[in-house]
């Protein structure tokens, strides 16, 4: 009889579970594709995680967390002081590359994903994050309450634009975008 592979435990499972995610999409993941990888059998994934939709739930969070960083790293990056022309443009240029880089992940984050845990107490703060950062940002927060409406648009256009370039329904390029977004900003938030 053969011996089965030893798990470090369910971050393995989440790592494996990210890695198929982001090459073929949320449709390939389950328990039987993750224990295929990991070389287990498809019961021991279930010694460490509760059920499939908790394997889920990690994969959008390690989404989120991939994209919140990438966002911070660029934020981090401006020279201070920091106008909200940049701040805005800044947020919406990260959230278009992190789709076009992680197009699966970012699919499933604002569609699949967000249909099953947006109500879910541990996910709801991801959503409507756009929103959140500029309520707070010294760059936005004094003039939030006077464009609250404008950043609530700015977070659908660019999440919008950016699943419309990154699920190559359209051929628009990041030129097109980058004036999308900087028409945006100069006719609503400048």
């Amino acid at each position: 009889m053969a011996r089965e592979k030893v798990l470090c435990g369910k971050e393995e499972i989440i790592r494996v579970a990210v890695e198929i995610v982001e090459r073929e999409g949320i449709a390939a993941l389950s328990a039987r594709r993750v224990s295929k990888e990991l070389g287990i059998s498809s019961m021991t994934i279930y010694n460490y995680v509760e059920n499939l939709q908790e394997v889920k739930k990690y994969v959008l969070s390690t989404g989120f967390d991939r994209l919140y960083g990438s966002i911070y790293k660029a934020l981090s990056a401006i020279e201070a002081p920091v106008d909200k022309t940049a701040f805005c443009r800044t947020l919406a240029f990260q959230v278009l590359d992190f789709a076009e880089e992680h197009r699966n992940i970012f699919t499933f984050m604002f569609t699949e994903g967000r249909y099953q845990f947006s109500e879910d107490a541990e996910v709801r703060p991801f959503y409507n994050f756009i929103v959140k950062l500029t309520k707070r940002a010294k760059a936005t927060c004094a003039d939030w309450p006077d464009n609250e409406e404008c950043y609530r648009l700015l977070e659908i256009l660019t999440f919008a634009a950016s699943e419309y370039c990154a699920s190559g329904v359209s051929d628009m390029t990041k030129k097109e975008y980058q004036n999308l977004i900087d028409f945006f900003l100069k006719k609503c938030i400048s």
